[in-house]
């Protein structure tokens, strides 16, 4: 059996760039030059690839929701008798973003923006690699163009906040809108002549280690609410699509059978268990590791996952890291503004 996953209990509140490790990042928009945000902008822009879904992207059968096994409603913030730390006061933003509705990601304020340090060890890159401002990124990520509008603001790339105001589009019911995330760049390692988005060998699931990863976020518990907290892995130059539910909201449909997903079977990661889902198979399948109840703070062991995908036969052992994201897809916000917080998300990463 494959390694330890989900550990609850990280600790809110690490919500400057003194306690993350990290220098305090200006924000640099990936866009035009007009979608900038009301920050001070330094850095180098770099294009990242428009995200997609495959074709059989998600969409519940309507409002008719039928009830999971175990009820995840009620969220399980710690597995720990030891209280998490009370938050930090909020920080000034560094840079704050606004997406009309209905905008592309490369409209005004609808881009990415650069978050890293630009020198010194490249946070979650193995040991060595020397950081670049676009190796993490902050995303507004609205990928379908049916989304309402959406602002980001952030103090820094692990203390930030989106709010979103989303309607349930009547022709696609449960449609995924956006997916606003903070996200882990390996694609930008890329050195190849060919031009493909693949970084170096050692990024290579065969090559590594070790590779966890801590969260911590907030999501209202609104009963109109249709949202999941979610890892979105990308693999193999943009071909493998591996998301891990960890925490959803009231209204989520959380039987993935009603989207067309198969389930593969049911996988235990140190006394937590995951339910594995499938829409098509092998390397350009798109796959759900979904959580039996719900934790707003844990610890993912995705080497873990990604082995008893190996194992399964869905991916290679071989396969490179493309991209590792966490947020929130959003389906529907009731047409109310909603506020998404987050203030932890580490990779670690040992080869």
């Amino acid at each position: 059996m494959a390694g330890a996953c989900l550990v609850a209990g990280m600790a809110a509140g690490c919500g400057d760039a003194a306690s993350t490790g990290q220098s305090l990042p200006t924000a640099t928009p990936l866009s035009t030059p007009s979608a900038r945000p009301t920050a001070t902008t330094t850095g180098t822009p770099t294009g990242r690839p428009t995200r997609g879904r495959p074709a059989t992207t998600r969409t519940s059968p309507g409002p008719a929701r039928s009830a999971p096994a175990a009820d995840p409603a009620t969220r399980a913030p710690t597995k720990k008798a030891t209280p998490a730390p009370s938050r930090k006061p909020a920080h000034r933003a560094v840079f704050t973003a606004s997406c009309a509705a209905h905008a592309s990601s490369s409209a005004p304020g609808c881009g990415s923006w650069n978050a890293a340090p630009s020198s010194g060890q490249a946070p979650g890159f193995l040991a060595g690699q020397q950081s670049s401002t676009n190796f993490l990124g902050v995303n507004q990520d609205p990928w379908t163009g049916s989304q309402g509008p959406q602002v980001i603001t952030a103090s820094s790339f692990q203390d930030w906040s989106v709010t979103a105001t989303d309607t349930d589009p009547s022709n696609s019911p449960g449609e995924v809108l956006t997916y606003p995330d903070a996200s882990y760049n390996y694609y930008q390692l890329n050195t190849q002549a060919s031009g493909y988005n693949e970084p170096p060998a050692q990024y290579d699931l065969n090559n590594i280690t070790s590779l966890t990863s801590d969260f911590t976020e907030s999501m209202p518990d609104d009963a109109n609410l249709d949202a999941e907290a979610a890892y979105d892995m990308w693999l193999n130059d943009w071909q493998t699509e591996v998301m891990v539910w960890v925490d959803t909201s009231p209204a989520k449909d959380r039987i993935l059978a009603d989207s067309g997903d198969t389930e593969v079977g049911t996988y235990t990661y140190d006394g937590q268990n995951f339910s594995l889902w499938r829409n098509g198979s092998g390397i350009t399948g798109f796959y759900i590791f979904l959580l039996d109840h719900n934790e707003t703070s844990g610890t993912v062991d995705l080497k873990a996952m990604l082995e008893t995908m190996v194992s399964l036969g869905y991916i290679p052992a071989t396969s490179p890291l493309t991209e590792i994201p966490f947020g929130w897809e959003v389906s529907s916000t009731g047409g109310q503004p909603v506020t998404f917080s987050m203030s932890q998300f580490d990779v670690n990463i040992t080869g």
